[in-house]
């Protein structure tokens, strides 16, 4: 199997996911892809509201409505100076800026930068502070920037400013232009976005695309560690372009593992503090499985709370943290007949004092009901970060995180769910096993399991191979990928 036939699993496995949490309520139907939350959105004027949430033709359209029904060019929000134009250049949505330009839009531009912006080339500009240069590549004005060019120190220096700025004005025309001139592909700005990683973030495919031809690094620069071009690869688009210069598919952040979920659906249960006290923690289940879900466990999943309520929890007994189910490393598996199971996962982390590593079974059956089973620890132990692939009547998880003294150097853990009656029974394995893995990615062939990318502890290493659990045999293999 090669690197674009392992992505199409991926994404099919993601796509289906994200289908399942929609349909179970998990997911808003449209949610907004702003900087902005809803709420703070409808304050906004409309016009404004407009620039923060639209894009491309939708965005000049609904302007051109607006100007016409007379609203004002320059309207800002209570405590919030940005004006419609601003937020268009600020955000390289340099088309909607040019129709407010040219209806009179206050900007603090001198009369040749309005030029320049407009798709002018004066002669001999009078930009103020900004070299005439630089600012031509971030109003995408290509004409002009090669006009400018020879004079500007930026241009001699090669500075990386040019190069970012260009991919902020999603100026592909530009960026190529400057790449032939010898500009660095992997530029960076004062506040340490790289320019691959700009334009990832625009989801501006042909500027990545002649940035990754250029020699751009998917994964940025080392220093930045807690973000990269590959990490903030959301798109199938963005993600097949990635692969096409050799990004490994299971690299990219799917979204398969939801955080937050909160079962609103469920109807409110009056919780009293003795209902509290006798649940308010993680327990292990005494037969497998054990069905067991008291009030609170109830409400917290009805309320998505991080904590206990404060009216409830009397006391800060910190001995034991509370239970949540707001959780990092929660595997989500759609059935067939339409039921969700939401398993296992942490909440917080080791620092904090409800931090647990949880090992449990959620089940929605898409009608408004939820089941919850848990488990003897020697069955079914913490377990967070694992994959589960479902097969048949079966349920395989694989991998773990878990707790320091739980890890076990060359194991990996192996898990069978099986769906008739929801009992968990650990599977021992032969072969070339990948070891302690965890955070990585699962997807079935037939009655195999390919599984790749990850961390294998001890030592939380990048696992570079393919792996392959027989499921008839329980055997792994593993192999190189191929391109």
């Amino acid at each position: 199997m090669n690197t674009l036939e392992l992505h199409a699993l991926f994404q099919a496995e993601e796509r289906a996911v994200q289908r399942a949490l929609l349909e179970h309520g998990l997911l808003e139907a449209n949610p907004s892809h702003t900087r902005f939350d809803r709420k703070r959105l409808e304050e906004f004027p409309p016009i404004l509201r407009d620039v923060c949430s639209l894009s491309g033709e939708a965005l000049k359209n609904a302007l051109r409505e607006r100007l016409a029904a007379g609203e004002y060019l320059d309207a800002t929000p209570e405590h919030f100076g940005v004006t419609p134009i601003q937020r268009c250049f600020g955000d390289g949505k340099l088309d909607a800026m040019r129709i407010l330009l040219g209806v009179g839009a206050k900007t603090k531009w001198t009369a040749d930068q309005i030029s320049i912006a407009l798709g002018e080339v004066p002669s001999s500009p009078e930009t103020g502070k900004a070299d005439p240069f630089l600012f031509a590549c971030r109003v995408d004005n290509l004409e002009a920037a090669r006009m400018y060019y020879p004079n500007s120190d930026a241009s001699h220096h090669k500075h990386p400013e040019a190069v970012t700025e260009a991919v902020t004005a999603r100026a592909t025309d530009i960026v190529a232009w400057l790449l032939e001139e010898g500009f660095d592909p992997n530029a960076v700005d004062d506040i340490n976005w790289g320019a691959l990683e700009r334009a990832v973030d625009n989801e501006d495919i042909g500027t990545a695309e002649v940035l990754l031809a250029a020699g751009a690094d998917p994964f940025g620069f080392p220093e930045k560690e807690y973000t990269s071009p590959v990490e903030k690869a959301v798109s199938e688009q963005m993600r097949a372009l990635f692969v096409r210069f050799g990004v490994y598919p299971a690299k990219f952040e799917y979204d398969i593992n939801p955080e937050g979920v909160r079962l609103s659906f469920l109807p409110e249960k009056v919780l009293t503090r003795e209902e509290f006290d006798s649940s308010r923690s993680r327990r292990a289940g005494q037969t497998n499985p054990e069905r067991f879900l008291p009030k609170f466990w109830y409400e917290q999943m009805r309320t998505g709370r991080y904590s206990a309520p404060k009216d409830i929890e009397h006391e800060k007994d910190r001995a034991e943290p509370v239970w949540s189910f707001n959780r990092f490393g929660r595997s989500v598996t759609p059935l067939p007949d339409g039921r969700l199971l939401l398993i296992g996962g942490e909440h917080e982390d080791h620092y904090d004092p409800d931090f647990c590593i949880y090992a449990d079974v959620t089940v929605l059956d898409g009608k408004g009901g939820v089941d919850h089973f848990i488990y003897p620890d020697d069955v079914f132990p913490p377990t967070d970060f694992h994959t589960a692939t479902l097969h048949g009547d079966q349920i395989w998880l694989i991998g773990s995180l878990s707790y320091p003294e739980l890890r076990q150097e060359g194991l990996t853990q192996v898990l069978k769910l099986d769906l008739s009656d929801f009992s968990i029974h650990p599977v021992e394995t032969s072969g070339d096993a990948p070891g302690w893995i965890s955070r990585h990615r699962a997807v079935l062939d037939a009655d195999k399991i390919i599984l790749t990318g990850g961390k294998i502890d001890l030592g939380y290493r990048d696992n570079e191979q393919m792996y392959f659990l027989d499921l008839k045999t329980f055997c792994w293999k593993k192999e190189r990928l191929r391109r």
